[in-house]
């Protein structure tokens, strides 16, 4: 995360040693190996590791803290986890991925994000040294999450903020590319005589509709349009027809104009082709 936020995960009083080690194991599969556990007693090392797999470092790198003022005294953001607002609390709180958008937009600095104790969480006087709070939506019939899994849910959604920009979108092909797609798979059908009873027209308005919900990537696109281009090249030794964007290609290919003639009134057309 070089030239970004750096992100400090800081546990408030965690009960579980294990479930410390659990946190160090979310943390470090997000990017995040910046641990600070606040409390008064030492977390059993041992208990801790059992669950810390491969990320034992964090574990041993984190630095512990009496007092949370310490922990956050240089965050330019400090964050709070809680599911409960009101008086002596915050009023209002944000979602993990309104948390990692902030970050990213920040650019630099260390910014706090707490997790208090499993059974009680942070305390009023905790949050309010936070500059705001964050929620995990989850269902009321059992709201409560696992230390471990609510630092994995938060520090998801800030590592996906961060790398939002590094990663390549999912770009669809366009509607132009879906119809020159559909051009090249009538053709090759056609080509090997696939039309007997539904029209190309026919062929080419299902898989229009078919390939326009898919929702297919540029690369998906032209791979498909390679292995038709093969399928005909396979069966006729020459590849596709001309393009026949006038529809002249039922006039001109026999296999086609016997096509047309089996698409009448004592002889409808089937649902699929053959």
């Amino acid at each position: 995360m070089n030239g970004q936020a750096d992100v400090r995960i800081v546990l408030v009083r965690p009960r579980d040693p294990r479930n410390v080690g659990a946190a160090c194991r979310a943390m470090k599969s997000m990017g995040m190996t910046s641990l600070v556990i606040v409390a008064d007693d030492v977390i059993d090392p041992r208990q801790a590791r059992t669950l810390a797999h491969y990320a034992a470092d964090v574990l041993e790198n984190a630095r512990v803290c009496i007092d949370l003022r310490d922990a956050v005294q240089d965050a330019v953001l400090v964050a709070g986890t809680t599911r409960r607002r009101g008086k002596g609390r915050k009023y209002f709180s944000i979602f993990p991925e309104q948390l990692g958008e902030r970050i990213a937009a920040i650019g630099s600095g260390t910014v706090a994000v707490l997790f208090g104790n499993e059974e009680t969480g942070l305390t009023h006087e905790e949050l309010a040294l936070c500059h705001l709070a964050v929620t995990i939506p989850t269902a009321p019939a059992f709201p409560s999450l696992n230390l471990s899994h609510a630092v994995q849910v938060v520090c998801y959604e800030i590592f996906r903020a961060l790398a939002r920009g590094r990663l390549t979108p999912f770009a669809p092909v366009s509607a132009s590319a879906i119809d020159d797609l559909v051009s090249v798979i009538t053709r090759s059908l056609a080509s090997i005589g696939f039309f007997t009873q539904v029209g190309p027209g026919q062929m080419a308005v299902f898989f229009k509709d078919v390939l326009a919900r898919a929702g297919l990537s540029v690369n998906e696109a032209r791979r498909m349009g390679v292995i038709f281009r093969k399928i005909a090249g396979l069966r006729t030794g020459r590849g596709l027809p001309p393009e026949d964007p006038a529809g002249t290609l039922t006039e001109t290919d026999p296999q086609l104009r016997q096509e047309r003639k089996g698409t009448s009134a004592t002889n409808p057309p089937s649902t699929l082709a053959d």
